[in-house]
């Protein structure tokens, strides 16, 4: 094994990061950008949706890149998809301008999305030996989320102009021709203050202002990035690190055709692509669903800051430990996701007020909910590619990926239709995350491709004896010694 597969595994981290982090960059200040620019929350929503769009076109393609080309070609060409999809949003703040370059800056970033979310176990298999690969899978996962989470927190630190509480950035009703923007409540009284449109366009200009600045430290990051990618960032290790990272996978398309036999597989498949495609949309349009209760644009970020950050931290520890118990992790996947699916529950039961209201429930359940469930996302990679085996860690998590983008998909594209409240979301967040426990109840299968690893290893400390002729002895005697070889 080599040193620097830490430097391949921490750039494709930030590359991993960057594109989580972009991807999510209009949850967060929702309010502001709606009002900056005119949309609603519909646009939001379908600016999260062309991740799951651009991923559904060419999530096929980028892993039989990954497999021909290699982790180089592969890596590369999605951190310039990125680069590109950053720039244009860089373009003008004219609103419907603007709108048309951000709609196809974000089709860019989620052709990114491919290999930012899938390559992580192609890299562990090539560049890490067995007794480090879910670690590997693990820290990359981590570090790649935290690109959420940092959006969370970037977006309303940088964009700290928005519209006044109860302002929608669509206001109909008018006082002398002035927009109705606020409430101010006097005990037994309340009414609407209204507000000049001289106070409105400039505080919409310097929404705009704080909007693109936000959008320049992205594109610039982006492009650095995509140069040192570039420069050096090797496609494998000179030699490898165990005996699957040589062995000979199926054929790509092939090899994808028949994971459709891997019953097993396909059930890893579905959990994975059902649970976690709406839990991570219903993260990215948190502060959607939590201003109904009126929480601020401010502190949704935090929620979601401190959930991201908490999954983060949770993959790595159970992935840390989950490589001394690899034959468990069916075990650890069904704990977390119960735990998950009841922080979801109560969750929910406390916005119809059959649970009381309480700041801190609202919290522990959020960041224990996204938590929980993240958690697993490296030991599914894992135990698929381990089901597999021997189709490729492209094609298994391309797969995985692929069912992912499409529940996503369908989750975001509800926002389209008019009048659909927000409360739908929990629903749907709890259902997703609890038809999977049955699922991974079902699970059973053997670890191809670690009894491949084992089998070598265990074979290196199997002393062997040889006769050979004693050096010793000049003579015509027949003497002999016994050696160890090691195979």
């Amino acid at each position: 094994v080599y040193k620097r597969r830490w430097y391949i595994l921490i750039t494709y981290s930030l590359f991993a990061m960057s594109q989580n982090g972009i991807w999510n960059t209009w949850g967060p200040i929702s309010a502001s950008s709606e009002e900056a620019f005119g949309w609603h929350d519909s646009t939001i929503a379908w600016l999260n949706n062309w991740g799951p769009v651009a991923y559904i076109l060419l999530g096929l393609f980028y892993p039989w890149l990954l497999q021909v080309k290699g982790l180089r070609w592969a890596v590369v060409s999605s951190m310039l998809l990125l680069a590109i999809g950053a720039g244009l949003r860089c373009i003008t703040s004219q609103s419907a301008t603007a709108t048309i370059l951000i709609h196809a800056g974000h089709f860019f970033v989620g052709a990114a999305g491919p290999i930012a979310m899938g390559a992580i176990p192609t890299l562990s298999a090539i560049w890490f030996p067995p007794r480090e690969r879910v670690t590997a899978t693990a820290l990359g996962s981590s570090i790649g989320v935290f690109g959420v989470a940092l959006s969370f927190v970037l977006g309303p630190a940088l964009v700290t102009e928005s519209p006044p509480k109860n302002h929608t950035g669509n206001t109909t009703g008018l006082m002398n021709g002035y927009p109705l923007t606020d409430y101010v409540e006097i005990p037994q009284h309340s009414f609407q203050v209204a507000e000049s449109a001289n106070v409105t366009d400039a505080r919409i200009r310097k929404e705009k202002d704080q909007i693109m600045r936000y959008m320049y430290y992205e594109g610039v990051w982006s492009l650095v990035l995509f140069l040192v990618i570039l420069i050096y960032y090797p496609a494998k290790p000179p030699t490898p690190p165990c005996v699957s990272a040589v062995t000979e996978r199926d054929e790509y398309w092939s090899g994808l055709w028949s994971l459709r036999r891997k019953g097993y597989f396909l059930v890893v498949a579905l959990v994975y692509g059902i649970s976690l495609g709406v839990v991570n949309c219903w993260s990215s349009v948190l502060y959607v669903n939590l201003k109904t209760i009126n929480i601020s644009e401010d502190t949704a970020g935090w929620i979601g800051f401190y959930s991201t950050i908490a999954a983060s931290f949770a993959s790595l520890l159970i992935g840390r430990f989950a490589n001394h118990f690899a034959r468990r992790m069916k075990l650890f996947i069904l704990v977390l996701y119960t735990i998950g699916t009841g922080c979801f529950l109560v969750f929910t039961l406390m916005l119809i007020k059959i649970i009381p209201y309480s700041d801190i429930l609202l919290w522990a359940t959020i960041i224990g909910g996204t938590m929980f469930v993240n958690a697993a996302v490296p030991l599914m990679f894992e135990l698929a590619c381990e089901l597999a085996y021997p189709t490729s860690e492209g094609a298994a998590n391309g797969v995985l990926t692929y069912l992912n983008n499409v529940g996503g998909l369908f989750f975001l594209l509800v926002f389209s239709f008019p009048h659909v409240g927000t409360m739908w979301m929990n629903w749907v967040a709890i259902g997703s995350c609890l038809i999977c426990i049955p699922l991974i109840g079902l699970l059973k299968g053997r670890f191809n491709r670690l009894e491949v690893d084992e089998g070598v290893h265990t074979e290196i400390y199997v002393e062997q004896t040889l006769n050979v002729e004693s050096y010793d002895n000049p003579q015509n005697g027949s003497a002999h010694r016994s050696v160890q070889a090691v195979p």
